[in-house]
C-alpha cells in the first residue's frame, strides 16, 4: 500500500504546487544623482532587448521607483528627467 501511494498520489501532491510559481519579476531602485541627492520624477524605463517592449514608471518622492510584473529576459534601464 505505501509503495502505491509512493508511485501514485505523491506526484499529484507535488504537482499542485507546481503551478503556483510565479515566472515574472520586478525591478526596484532609486534614482540619484552625482552627489548621492534622490531624484523625484524621473521616468524610468525598461525595454526588453528581445521583445523591444518597454515598461515605465516614475519615482516617488523619495526617488524609488518600482517596475512591476516583468518577464525574464535581458533589459536595457534608462532614465528620463526634463531639465536635468
Amino acid at each position: 500500500m505505501k509503495k502505491i501511494f509512493l508511485y501514485i498520489v505523491a506526484p499529484f501532491l507535488f504537482a499542485a504546487t507546481a503551478f503556483g510559481q510565479i515566472s515574472n519579476s520586478d525591478i526596484t531602485g532609486t534614482v540619484a544623482d552625482a552627489t548621492k541627492a534622490v531624484l523625484p520624477g524621473v521616468t524610468v524605463t525598461a525595454t526588453n532587448n528581445a521583445t523591444g517592449v518597454s515598461v515605465s514608471n516614475v519615482s516617488n518622492e523619495a526617488g524609488a521607483y518600482t517596475i512591476l510584473s516583468i518577464i525574464p529576459g535581458t533589459y536595457t534601464v534608462t532614465a528620463e528627467l526634463p531639465g536635468f
